[in-house]
C-alpha cells in the first residue's frame, strides 16, 4: 500500500510544477541585431581574390639570417680566390690577345707580372684582360723610362690607376723593378703607333699655278711658275709639330693633332675607317661626342670609349683621351648653327689658357685662308691672261 501511494504522489501537479524554473533575462547578454545567425551569406563585392592573405606575416629567425650572411661572405671569398687561381690573366691563350706589348719570358717575371696585374685590378676594378694588360704595359713603361723623374712617374701612374696610397705605390715600384726582360724596343714599338706620331698626312691636288702652303698657312712664292704651267702636281703636306714651341701647355696635344684638321665630321671620318656602314659610324660619332662632354675624368673617358668603339680602336681612344678638350671644342665650334652659339663657345674657350691658344690658332688660320684665296685668284687671272695672249699670237701667225 505504501508503494502504491508513493507512485501516485510522483504524478501530482504540485510535485511536477515545481521542477520548471524561470530564468532572469536581465542576467543574459542580448544578441545584436547585426550578429550573424549562422546562415550562408555571399561575399560578392566585399572581398577580392588579391586581398586573400595580404596581411599575413612571417618572421624569419635571426640566427638563420646571421648564418646566411656568414655563408654568403665565405662563398664570395672562396669565389674570389678561385677566380684569381683558375682564371689567371697569364693563361696560355695570352698570345691571342691583341695589343699587348710586354709578355714575360721567365717564370720569375711571369709571377711578378701577375702580381702587377693583381694590383692594377684592385685599382681599376673588374675589367677585361685587354684593359688590364694594356694598363700594365703603360705602368711598366713609365717606370722603365730613365728620362722621367720620380714625381713624374707617380703622376703618370696615378693618372692611369687613380690615387694610390704610399704603401701601394711602393709595392708597384718594387714589382716593376723585378721585371728584368723588358726591352727598350718594346717601348718604342708602342710609342710609334700614336704617342710618337707628330703629324697627319693630308693630300690634295692643286694646279702648278697655286703655291704650296705650309702648316701655318704661309704662302710660298714659286720661282719656276712659267716652267710648270699646264702640269698638275700632288702636294703632300705633313702637319709637323715644332720641338721648340714656347707654348708648353699645348705641346703634347699639338704633337698629335692640329686644330685646323678638326671639323664637324672629324669623328665620323675617323670612325668610318673601321665601320663599313656610314649610319653606324655616324651614330658612334654622336655617342663619342657625348662621352667627351660627360666623362668625369680620363679613366672614365677611356673606359666608356673602349666599351663603345671596341678594343680594335684603342689607339684612337688614346688619341681622343690625349686631346679631349681640343677635339670637343673644335667640333662644337664647327657644329655651331648660329652666331650666338658660336660666340658662347668661343667665350668659354677664352676662359681656359690652353683652349684660348687653340682658338687663336684657328682665327689665324681663317685670316691666312683669305690671303691664300686672294693669292690663288691673282694667279688664276694671270694664267687666264697668258692663255688669251697665247691664243691671239697663234691667230696672228695663222693670218700671216
Amino acid at each position: 500500500m505504501a508503494d502504491d501511494a508513493a507512485r501516485k504522489l510522483q504524478f501530482e501537479y504540485k510535485v511536477n510544477s515545481s521542477l520548471v524554473l524561470l530564468t532572469d533575462r536581465s542576467l543574459i547578454d542580448r544578441r545584436p541585431r547585426d550578429e550573424s545567425t549562422g546562415e550562408v551569406l555571399s561575399l560578392a563585392g566585399k572581398i577580392r581574390v588579391q586581398d586573400m592573405g595580404h596581411k599575413s606575416q612571417r618572421n624569419k629567425p635571426l640566427m638563420l639570417q646571421e648564418k646566411r650572411a656568414k655563408r654568403q661572405k665565405r662563398d664570395e671569398m672562396q669565389q674570389d680566390a678561385l677566380k684569381l687561381k683558375s682564371a689567371s690573366l697569364l693563361a696560355e691563350d695570352l698570345d691571342d690577345v691583341a695589343g699587348i706589348i710586354y709578355r714575360p719570358k721567365t717564370p720569375d717575371t711571369k709571377k711578378t707580372y701577375e702580381y702587377i696585374l693583381h694590383c692594377i685590378q684592385e685599382a681599376l676594378g673588374d675589367q677585361s684582360r685587354e684593359i688590364l694588360c694594356g694598363a700594365a704595359d703603360e705602368v711598366i713603361a713609365t717606370f722603365k723610362n730613365t728620362n722621367m723623374k720620380d714625381k713624374e712617374r707617380r703622376k703618370e701612374t696615378e693618372a692611369l690607376l687613380g690615387p694610390l696610397a704610399d704603401e701601394r705605390y711602393n709595392i708597384i715600384v718594387n714589382l716593376c723593378k723585378k721585371i728584368t726582360d723588358w726591352k727598350e724596343e718594346e717601348t718604342t714599338a708602342a710609342a710609334d703607333n700614336i704617342d710618337e706620331t707628330y703629324g697627319v698626312n693630308v693630300q690634295f691636288e692643286e694646279s702648278d699655278q697655286e703655291d704650296e702652303e705650309d702648316v701655318y698657312g704661309e704662302v710660298k712664292e714659286d720661282e719656276d711658275d712659267e716652267e710648270q704651267e699646264g702640269e698638275e702636281a700632288v702636294v703632300e703636306l705633313t702637319l709637323q709639330s715644332r720641338a721648340d714651341d714656347p707654348n708648353k701647355a699645348l705641346r703634347h696635344s699639338s704633337e698629335i693633332l692640329n686644330p685646323r684638321d678638326i671639323d664637324a665630321f672629324w669623328l665620323q671620318r675617323n670612325l668610318a675607317k673601321h665601320c663599313k656602314d656610314p649610319m653606324v659610324a655616324q651614330a658612334k660619332a654622336k655617342e663619342c661626342l657625348e662621352i667627351l662632354q660627360s666623362a668625369t675624368d680620363d679613366r672614365d673617358l677611356e673606359n666608356r670609349l673602349v666599351r663603345t668603339l671596341g678594343y680594335g680602336q684603342f689607339d684612337f681612344v688614346k688619341l681622343l683621351r690625349s686631346n679631349r678638350m681640343m677635339v670637343l671644342h673644335c667640333i662644337l665650334l664647327a657644329q655651331a648653327q648660329t652666331a650666338q652659339e658660336r660666340s658662347q663657345i668661343e667665350n668659354k674657350m677664352m676662359t681656359d689658357p690652353n683652349l684660348a691658344k687653340v682658338l687663336r690658332e684657328l682665327r689665324n688660320t681663317d685670316e691666312t685662308a683669305d690671303v691664300v684665296a686672294e693669292e690663288r685668284q691673282r694667279k688664276t687671272m694671270q694664267r687666264a691672261s697668258r692663255l688669251q695672249v697665247g691664243s691671239l699670237y697663234h691667230v696672228l701667225i695663222a693670218l700671216v
